[in-house]
């Protein structure tokens, strides 16, 4: 097989392909800046500039009464960050909480620490010796002194996770990054350290706290309370979900990933940033990187493209016991083509749903026969928090849900991101409010008013509310579609109005008994080929930025067919003596793995991005180019090569025959338009092709696949490495 010349495209499947593939408030104001102000409940929530973890914080505590001027406007802030016109109260940091100078970029000089040469893992980080344990800021010159009205203050910053902030002054906190982006503003360098470990849920922290509204970025309690059911878990920084990533376009971000999970290796995925210039830092194991092997740290390092994105982990079941967080790269409002249709995009208006089970994830890998059998999730979070009623007893938990602060007369962006990593697709309601979608997947498309929005797995949706009803509080209703359905997984939480009650007035709803669904986006039913007053298809999306007109040419310069399927074993065929095929049990008992191009994926001993040598060719394979001794389950590296610039169009054909299932689709490292969903007796030919995209088609780089639909996507391989990922854990 050629290599050179070539750019590399992995098309990455698995047996088990589970999708591995707040706060202070920052108010991006669209119109203009408004002046800092303290915000409570008798206060608009207008100001522009906030932090996360940088202000004066009530100590948690499951006691604080919810009148507490720390349960504001903007959901238990009190906003103390400094405006960001300038005005310091010292010269050193240029933060109040010493963390950080938040210099920007082209501040830095070379006698810096330097953070673009040299990466990956690194070496014994050491920590300051007491005589340095207030540095010079070698920018300014002056004395980095420690905030007395930091809620950092007890801290030792020379031995833990921020010990770099310390001593690298070109470095900005997390509460730095999280700002309004501005058009011109220098971009900065923003650091964040992960240190994942085993954890787990009630653990004997929620002994001496519980965790508030300002424990979504920095833990300030390390208590995970989740939906109320003990179980172990894995997590970063103590928390569910981990630490949130909010950054401007053009900020340079930079993760200490610490891996103190025994046992255990790992990788974290940066769900929807493209890497341009960074393809090592993907955080695909074997494809990009080697695992961070437990006991090493592993620095990675990106600049973001402008959207929502998520960070997750991308080894073996770790995600769905807990290793995921938001990332958001914001823009200037002048290069948001919809930004006009919102007021403020809060940090703490991000929606992080997720799939939840009550016991290890390994526990239901590859899957039982009698008890507990599959692996649908037993419940659902939002942003980590959520209720449990016990089927068998009727048993509620009472902990906290989340709740989502807005002002009347006021417009929000809120950005929903999946985090599923079950098939099920979620559906989201609010009740008495309609959503504008303005943005899918990290691109703007038109805006469509609906009610409802149903995804999957991996998938995000920025869209607007209207704070145009009666004050009071409002349930939000995540429901759990398809297979989800059989245990009536739900979770719940709350649209607050500043100033209103804090529980709806209404009874929650229920999973039989919901919040009415109205317009709905992403029908299951998948009908989109004709308008519809009841829903709306993604594929009928169009985008709201300009098309590459060099993309709508007749012909591609490389058309890839990629069919896919289940293979299902018969029991006297897998359990053969000395044979080894990989196996997942679905809830029918059937034992399957999953085909794409008659190809089950597998890792190449070495990433062939960086170590193209170390992997023997007879590991890589395709449709064209199978081994001659595979069988019906062809295990091998799946790659395709592909022309560097090429415009390539990409044919996904369902062949499974199974209702109320839908296979997710990633594209790592660019996006793809969405050309047509097909349904299959309308395609006729190998050269069949949509003319009716026009420069309206969907911009995207996830795609869902719905029974027995053919997706045509094309994109232009501009990227160093670019890998398709089939994200449907069946």
């Amino acid at each position: 097989m050629k290599r050179k010349g070539f750019q590399q495209v992995i098309t990455l499947f698995s047996l088990m392909t589970i999708y591995l593939d707040f706060p202070d408030v920052e108010a991006v104001r669209v119109a203009s800046l408004q002046p800092k102000q303290r915000v409570k409940d008798n206060q608009s929530d207008l100001t522009p500039s906030g932090s996360y973890w940088q202000q004066h914080v009530a100590t948690p505590s499951s006691s604080t009464p919810f009148e507490s001027p720390f349960y504001s406007a903007t959901h238990g802030l009190v906003q103390t960050h400094p405006s960001l016109s300038g005005g310091h109260p010292r010269p050193v940091p240029l933060s109040s909480n010493s963390l950080g100078s938040g210099v920007p970029v082209s501040g830095a000089t070379s006698g810096n620490p330097s953070l673009t040469a040299g990466s990956g893992y690194l070496n014994s980080r050491g920590s300051l010796p007491s005589s340095a344990r207030y540095p010079v800021n070698k920018i300014t010159g002056t004395v980095v002194e420690p905030n007395p009205k930091s809620p950092f203050r007890h801290l030792d910053f020379s031995t833990s996770a921020t010990a770099e902030l310390r001593r690298n002054p070109a470095l900005s906190a997390p509460d730095e990054c999280a700002r309004a982006c501005r058009e011109g503003e220098p971009p900065r360098i923003c650091y964040y350290h992960f240190t994942l470990e085993y954890y787990t849920v009630l653990g004997a922290a929620c002994q001496v706290c519980t965790p508030n509204a300002t424990n979504t970025v920095w833990s300030h309690c390390q208590c995970v309370l989740a939906d109320g059911v003990e179980r172990g878990i894995l997590t970063a920084n103590r928390m569910i979900p981990g630490p949130s990533i909010q950054v401007c376009e053009n900020d340079k971000v930079v993760i200490d990933v610490e891996n103190h999970m025994e046992g255990m290796e790992v990788t974290i995925h940066w769900h929807g940033i493209w890497q341009r210039g960074s393809q090592y830092y993907d955080g695909v194991p074997f494809v990009t990187q080697c695992p961070i092997q437990q006991g090493n740290t592993f620095r990675y390092q990106w600049t973001g493209n402008a959207g929502t994105h998520f960070w997750h982990a991308h080894t073996g079941l770790q995600k769905l016991d807990g290793l995921y967080g938001s990332v958001v790269v914001r823009q200037p409002p002048s290069r948001d083509p919809n930004s006009h249709l919102y007021d403020f995009d809060l940090t703490t208006h991000i929606m992080l749903i997720s799939d939840w089970l009550h016991e290890d994830a390994a526990e239901r890998y590859p899957g039982r026969l009698a008890v507990n059998t599959g692996q649908d999730p037993e419940s659902m979070l939002i942003n980590g928090k959520g209720q449990f009623r016990d089927p068998n007893t009727g048993f509620m938990t009472n902990t906290p849900l989340e709740i989502f602060t807005i002002t009347p007369g006021r417009r929000y962006r809120f950005r929903m991101i999946n985090a599923f990593a079950s098939v099920c697709p979620a559906q989201v309601t609010i009740e008495g409010h309609g959503m504008t979608v303005i943005a899918t997947d990290g691109e703007p498309v038109h805006p469509v008013d609906v009610n409802t929005i149903i995804s999957f797995s991996g998938e995000r949706y920025d869209f607007v509310i209207t704070a145009d009803q009666p004050v009071g509080a409002y349930w939000i209703q995540l429901r759990g579609l398809g297979e989800c359905g059989i245990r009536r997984a739900q979770q719940l939480a709350i649209l607050r109005y500043a100033r209103g009650p804090y529980q709806p007035a209404s009874a929650p709803p229920t999973y039989d008994v919901g919040i009415p669904q109205g317009v709905i986006l992403n029908p299951l039913d998948a009908v989109c080929d004709r308008k519809r007053q009841d829903a709306i298809c993604v594929s009928n999306l169009k985008n709201a930025k300009k098309v590459d007109r060099g993309v709508l040419v007749e012909r591609p310069d490389v058309k890839i067919f990629l069919p896919f399927r289940f293979f299902v074993y018969e029991p006297k065929t897998l359990f053969i003596p000395n044979t080894y095929n990989r196996f997942l049990v679905v809830p029918s008992g059937d034992h399957l793995t999953s085909l794409v191009d008659e190809i089950s994926y597998i890792s190449p001993p070495a990433p062939p991005l960086s170590q193209i040598d170390d992997v023997p060719s007879e590991y890589f394979c395709n449709g064209d180019n199978r081994p001659p001794n595979c069988g019906p389950n062809c295990e091998c590296t799946h790659m395709v090569d592909i022309p560097l610039g090429a415009i390539v169009e990409v044919v996904l054909v369902d062949e499974v025959q199974q209702v109320n299932l839908s296979h997710p689709f990633h594209l790592h490292g660019t996006a793809f338009y969405v050309y047509n969903d097909i349904p299959e007796e309308y395609y006729c030919n190998g050269d069949n092709r949509p003319s009716d995209c026009g420069e309206n088609c969907q911009c995207t780089h996830k795609i869902d696949i719905p029974l027995n639909a053919i997706v045509e996507v094309v994109l232009v391989d501009e990227a160093l490495d670019v890998h398709l990922t089939q994200t449907s854990s069946e």
